[in-house]
This record gives structure tokens, C-alpha cells and sequence, in this order.
């Protein structure tokens, strides 16, 4: 297969399919299994990176793997990040977390790597434990990392040496399973905590707003990873028991709930394509979804065995990744209008 072609192919599908793909049924054609140099299981997050066409991947126990998605292999690995979590990255760098909690001896660190030379060049301590969802406000230069075992979020500098600067505190004080992700939209933080969604401003670190939707806890918490439409002025937040929540991004109140087939860690959106993602750990799938119609679609089965639990798309070509935790590979998917 020329893959060269087949991504000329993909991206004019996307010319087409823009704006329009709700007009008719959208089915997904696995194209690619990419090995990865790991074991089968639990691998935490996948990012798509539009500068350089790059997916980067969360390995299973320990290790950060590159994909070259103009040739679908591994181009970089990076093995010695003991309990990787996430990974967002600006221009220049690539911030990953390794995070194997509290304890004598135990690893929490952001780890950094140069893009250009694709070497790693420094591995900072965290002042809290545990970090785990990451997110870049590149405009102020700011890296936050959410702290699991310390219920925060720390903010530090970006660049190749990460200086901390403060930490904000989350709610509730107690929780059971503790924060899970955050994102900055509009110039606030949106955190996840147990079954909480709580709204803080970054400069004071104050929560203007916080709700609980009484979720369902289990041992992976309770509401997860999340997207905004902006065209609709909503937030898509990912659960583990409840399904997508719809909510307002002032108020925080539940606008809709959308069905799941069994529970998502992470989700993504292709917006010009239309269609929302939960990427599921209970079952080796993910769902999909009509963004603008607020409604689920479909499910489509991944790998041979769970999990799937985390995802990206490329918005130029719409093609879908997706971790096979339990083949040890990334799947590739291409969104085809019946």
C-alpha cells in the first residue's frame, strides 16, 4: 500500500466530508496496526502533534514511544520514564510525566524532550507526587500538571529546564480516586476530581465554580478527560459510570447526557469533521459521536482484547489512534462516509 497516497486520499475525504459528515452514516476501516516496543496492557495517553505529524504514546509500565504518521513506525523511544501518565508539548519540547507516587526512592518527574534533537535534556522532580494530566497555556508560557496524591495542580515555566511557580489547590479536600485531567479554555482551568468538575481561575488559583454529579466512583474515579465545542458552547466531559456529560463552561450545570458503551478515560474531537470520541478501557473499542447532533453514533471494535483507553485524531487527515493496550499497538483508523 502506498501510504502516501492513501493520506492524499484521506485528506481530500476530509475536504469532502467537512461540515457534512452527519449527512449520512460513518463507518471506520482499520488501515494500520503500528507495533509498539512494549508489553500488552494499560497504557495511559496518546496525543496527535499537528507541527510535526508525530503521534506520541504512554507505554504500558514504563516509556514514551514516537510514531512518524507519514510511515507508520516507531521513530523514538524513550523506555527509561518509569510509570509514564501524559504527555502535551509546545513547539520545541515534549513534557512527559512519569509518576510512581509517594514513597522512598520513588520517581515523580516531568520529563523533558528537545524536538529537534530528540534527546531528552532534563528530568524534573516534581514538588508534588503522582503527576498525572498535563496541559500548556502556550501564550503565557505555562505548563500545569495535575498532582493525583497531592489533590493539586502545579504550575510551572515552559521550556527545556520547567521552574515551578505555584501550586492550586482542588477540590473536594478528601477525595476517594483524586483529580484526573485538566484543560485551560477561555483563559479558565477545567479539572476533573472524583465525580466533580470544578472551574479555576489560573492566576489566583480560586475555584469561581464547582459541581458534583453524584457519579458512580469506581478505582479509575469518576469524571475524566474532556473537549469544548465552542460552536455550541458546551463541554463534553468524559466519565467512567455516567457516560458523556454535556455541560455549560460557566455554570457547570448538565445540559445533557449522552450514552457510552462502557465508560471512557480518554476522548477527542475532530471538529471539522464533526464527530466526538470516547476511547473506553472496559471494552477494546470506542465509541463515536455526532458533535453537532449531541448524540452517540456508533461503536467500533479495536485490537483483540482490552484496553483501548486513550486516542487522538489528526484534524488535517481524520484519521483516529487508538492505544491496543492488549496487542502492545497503535490502530489506525479512517473515517469513510457510506
Amino acid at each position: 500500500m502506498d501510504l502516501k497516497k492513501l493520506l492524499t486520499g484521506v485528506a481530500m475525504l476530509g475536504v469532502m466530508m467537512t461540515g457534512t459528515a452527519m449527512a449520512g452514516t460513518v463507518t471506520f476501516k482499520e488501515i494500520a496496526s503500528i507495533p509498539l516496543p512494549t508489553t500488552p496492557g494499560h497504557g495511559d495517553w496518546v496525543a496527535f502533534d499537528p507541527g510535526n505529524k508525530d503521534v506520541y504514546i504512554s507505554l504500558h509500565g514504563s516509556g514514551m514511544a514516537v510514531v512518524d504518521t507519514t510511515t507508520n513506525t516507531v521513530v523514538h523511544s524513550y523506555l527509561d520514564i518509569p510509570s509514564p501518565n501524559t504527555m502535551t508539548f509546545d513547539d520545541d519540547y515534549i513534557y512527559e510525566t512519569a509518576a510512581e507516587g509517594p514513597g522512598a526512592g520513588k520517581v515523580n518527574q516531568i520529563v523533558v524532550i528537545d524536538k529537534n534533537t530528540w534527546q531528552i535534556v532534563d528530568r524534573v522532580t516534581t514538588v508534588g507526587t503522582s503527576p498525572d494530566g498535563m496541559f500548556i497555556d502556550k501564550a503565557n508560557h505555562r505548563l500545569y500538571a495535575v498532582m493525583d496524591d497531592d489533590n493539586s495542580i502545579d504550575e510551572y515555566t515552559t521550556g527545556a529546564h520547567p521552574k515551578f511557580i505555584k501550586k492550586i489547590m482542588l477540590m473536594p479536600k478528601n477525595p476517594v480516586a483524586g483529580p484526573d485531567v485538566a484543560n485551560l479554555y477561555n483563559g479558565w482551568i477545567y479539572a476533573t476530581d472524583d465525580a466533580y468538575v470544578e472551574k479555576v481561575d489560573p492566576n489566583t488559583g480560586n475555584i469561581a465554580a464547582i459541581v458534583n454529579y453524584h457519579l458512580k466512583l469506581n478505582q479509575f474515579g469518576g469524571t475524566k478527560d474532556m473537549f469544548f465545542d465552542r460552536a455550541r458552547n458546551v463541554i463534553w466531559v468524559g466519565t467512567t459510570t455516567g457516560g458523556f456529560l454535556l455541560i455549560n463552561p460557566d455554570t457547570l450545570a448538565v445540559e445533557k447526557r449522552v450514552k457510552m458503551t462502557a465508560g471512557a478515560d480518554g476522548v477527542a474531537a475532530d471538529y471539522g469533521l464533526g464527530i466526538g470520541y470516547a476511547f473506553e478501557g472496559a471494552i477494546p473499542g470506542f465509541d463515536y459521536y455526532s458533535i453537532a447532533d449531541q448524540k452517540y453514533l456508533g461503536t467500533v471494535k479495536t485490537g483483540t482484547k482490552k484496553p483501548s483507553h486513550s486516542g487522538a485524531v489528526d484534524p488535517a487527515t481524520h484519521l483516529v489512534y487508538v492505544y491496543a493496550g492488549g496487542d502492545a499497538a497503535l490502530d489506525v483508523y479512517q473515517p469513510e462516509q457510506q
